[in-house]
């Protein structure tokens, strides 16, 4: 089980690396903005709509939204730190 599974994900990753990685940097900033905020809101829909009529609903749905909230803080931060490191780098060695 666990073969099939690292199997689909790592032809996953090359089949994005590969093909939709293109795609997504030639894209303008807005879009992609606004492509990673509608994927967020579609999640927590999701995760919202899934949970409904459970028990333990209401927490399920705070951990849904702080998990995106998360990732969004990861991925912003990522792009601040890469920015940062890049730039003095790039003008070390005359890139």
């Amino acid at each position: 089980m666990c073969f099939v599974a690292a199997l689909l994900g790592g032809v996953g990753y090359v089949w994005a690396r590969d093909r939709v990685l293109p795609s997504w940097e030639r894209l303008p900033k807005s879009r992609r903005l606004l492509l990673i905020a509608l994927t967020a809101a579609i999640v927590l829909a999701a995760r919202l709509i899934a949970n409904r009529h459970k028990p333990n609903a209401a927490f399920a749905d705070v951990l849904a939204g702080v998990g995106v909230l998360v990732a969004l803080a990861l991925l912003g931060l990522y792009r601040l730190m890469s920015h940062r490191v890049d730039s003095p780098h790039a003008r070390t060695f005359r890139r």
